[in-house]
């Protein structure tokens, strides 16, 4: 009798111990990735943030701004917009990549014409693009060793585009050659939350056919980092659940993922858990940081940015309707604490919070009305 109910014993615990296990043998991205800038010291004049100082709660750490030219060359851009020639001189991105973490790039053409110039009949001649692409991108990873994963981006249709006949299947392809020649990446694509409402309520051309390329990809990233201009309407976050002055909502979003067949179990959504401002300011993210609503209140307060509530409730959305969540910037979310939140990274814990279920405490400086 003893021996069987230690049998019985280590088989619960086998049984939890694989049921704990995560469901991507790959690893993934997580429930709580975040996108980390890194530059925060250097260009700001800033507190630095070490990339090991983010919390253990960040899951996995996105880093934007990696590009691909028609010549097959990888670039970087910094945030003004200017590109950073010499590999060497990346320094935020490698810092990051000696993190713990998994990190994974934003990559792709900057425009959907250098795009479709690249997936042209890529079908057709076996991905022949593809593979010389591939080349210039392994000389990076090489040159940048502990990349987990990229997120393809700049996919997205915009008013001058042409119809491209079979859009889907040549991105199908594209992937295939990339996930052949790199078999150990994580491969995501990304799309900003406003396209997919407009391509399912009012579309300019056919686009991507979802149930054509998901074999060949292992999540997708929706956006709402732009998903509205900051205005008056949209004082407290400019991604609301419902609204009656804009189409681009969190309810309208929900109702079209399921049009697009984009699985659950693949979704992530990204929010932004700095502020943003009037898109005519030359604000950077130098200036639109957390911390600066709590030190000065009356320089922020035509910024628009979520409550500690409204980011419980876009957790809980993520939740629902999704695998996880990306928060951006972390650096710029307050890490030195200064609105004496419960713990630093006031919209970052409140996101996981509302992911988990659980009611973030109020932080008065944070608290705009």
């Amino acid at each position: 009798m003893y021996f069987y109910n230690v049998l019985l014993l280590i088989s619960n615990i086998l049984m939890l111990t694989v049921h704990a296990q995560p469901q991507d043998p790959k690893g993934g991205v997580g429930i709580s990735a975040c996108c980390f800038d890194g530059g925060r010291a250097k260009r700001c004049s800033l507190s630095d943030v070490q990339i090991s100082k983010t919390p253990e709660t960040c899951t996995a750490i996105f880093y934007d701004g990696v590009y691909v030219d028609l010549k097959y060359h990888v670039y970087v851009l910094d945030e003004p917009g200017q590109i950073i020639e010499d590999d060497k001189t990346l320094v935020n991105l490698d810092k990051i990549l000696k993190s713990s973490k998994r990190v994974f790039l934003y990559y792709g053409y900057m425009t959907i014409q250098e795009w479709t110039k690249i997936l042209a009949c890529e079908s057709c001649n076996g991905g022949t693009n593809s593979l010389d692409e591939m080349k210039g991108l392994k000389a990076f990873l090489d040159e940048h060793p502990g990349i987990a994963g990229l997120i393809i981006s700049g996919l997205e249709y915009d008013y001058d585009s042409p119809e491209f006949p079979g859009f889907s299947e040549n991105l199908k392809t594209y992937l295939e050659v990339m996930k052949k020649s790199f078999p150990d990446l994580i491969i995501g694509l990304v799309f900003t939350g406003g396209f997919p409402i407009d391509q399912y309520t009012n579309p300019m051309i056919p686009w991507l056919d979802i149930n054509v390329i998901d074999s060949a990809v292992d999540f997708y990233v929706i956006s709402f980092m732009c998903f509205n201009d900051c205005t008056e309407d949209f004082r407290g976050g400019i991604a609301p659940m419902t609204a009656s002055n804009t189409n681009y909502t969190m309810d309208k979003l929900k109702d079209v993922l399921k049009q697009a067949s984009i699985p659950k179990e693949k979704t992530h959504f990204k929010f932004r858990i700095s502020p943003t401002s009037d898109p005519n300011d030359s604000l950077t993210n130098c200036d639109l940081t957390t911390e600066q609503i709590c030190l000065r209140p009356q320089e922020t307060c035509t910024w628009c940015v979520d409550s500690q509530t409204s980011f419980n409730e876009k957790g809980k959305f993520s939740k629902e309707y999704g695998a996880g969540f990306v928060a951006s910037l972390l650096d710029f979310n307050d890490p030195d604490n200064c609105c004496n939140c419960e713990k630093p990274y006031p919209g970052f814990n409140a996101l996981l919070d509302g992911f988990n279920g659980v009611t973030t405490k109020p932080c008065a400086l944070l608290n705009r009305n």
